[in-house]
């Protein structure tokens, strides 16, 4: 329930978000301090190694969605931040709406309710992509961290359905890994030259088909571990792809 004149978007901002996976720790990012870490690890993947944006003299990627969107990351060692996303709130436009319109077909309407957010600028540090971990239905990359952040945010706060941008290959890779992704446009090769396609995900639908084909992912999902493992069972390693979204 909102307190006196706080409107839901508010709410959501001030919401914090905290758990931990051994190592790791997942949580929103209110922190300045962290902010900037998050600037900086933007402005090494999307501007040094992606070249999809400038960044600034600062060595920080920014944009004009930063004022009003979630930070969530994947700090290891609760001091080193090695993962990161951003969501968007429908109170505002979303990057699929002026950057991305073009990869939304004409026959999908952008849905603006209180139940829908949109995920971007999701990236992992160069030097940590090969970091992982051990879970109950084997060994993932700290991505999955941070899809199970975004799981536990959107749940708090009632978000059934997300909008994503990313290259086709990992659309079809979300898909084989049991997310529900559905295209709401045709795949475009963007002025960089790199191939993406817009996307849609509902967590309820994710939620029945894990059930059925991976309850022991979703039971990992689920879980909500607020105090530090310092022990996990080793599993066998295996080979995990980098992922990024737009």
């Amino acid at each position: 329930m909102l307190s006196g004149s706080e409107t839901r978007a508010e709410s959501r901002n001030n919401l914090f978000l905290s758990f931990y996976e051994g190592e790791f720790v997942v949580k929103t990012i209110h922190d300045e301090v962290e902010k900037r870490q998050a600037y900086y690890l933007r402005y090494e993947i999307f501007s040094q190694r992606l070249k999809w944006t400038k960044g600034n003299q600062e060595m920080m990627e920014r944009d004009e969605y930063d004022e009003s969107a979630i930070f969530l990351g994947v700090f290891k060692r609760q001091e080193r931040l090695v993962a990161y996303l951003r969501l968007l709130l429908p109170d505002k436009p979303f990057m699929l709406e002026k950057v991305f319109s073009m990869l939304v077909g004409t026959d999908h309407v952008i849905r603006h309710l209180d139940d829908t957010a949109e995920v971007s600028r999701l990236c992992v540090a160069s030097d940590a992509k090969h970091d992982i971990i051990h879970c109950s239905f084997g060994v993932n990359s700290i991505t999955l961290l941070l899809y199970k952040g975004v799981y536990h945010w959107c749940l708090s706060n009632a978000i059934r359905y997300i909008y994503l941008v990313v290259e086709p290959k990992l659309l079809r890779l979300l898909k084989i890994k049991g997310y529900p992704c559905r295209s709401i446009g045709p795949s475009k090769v963007m002025p960089d030259g790199v191939s993406a396609v817009a996307a849609m995900m509902d967590w309820r639908e994710f939620e029945r088909l894990s059930a059925v084909r991976n309850p022991k992912m979703l039971e990992w999902f689920i879980r909500y571990q607020q105090t530090p493992i310092e022990q996990q069972s080793p599993l066998p390693a295996v080979d995990l792809p980098h992922q990024v979204f737009a």
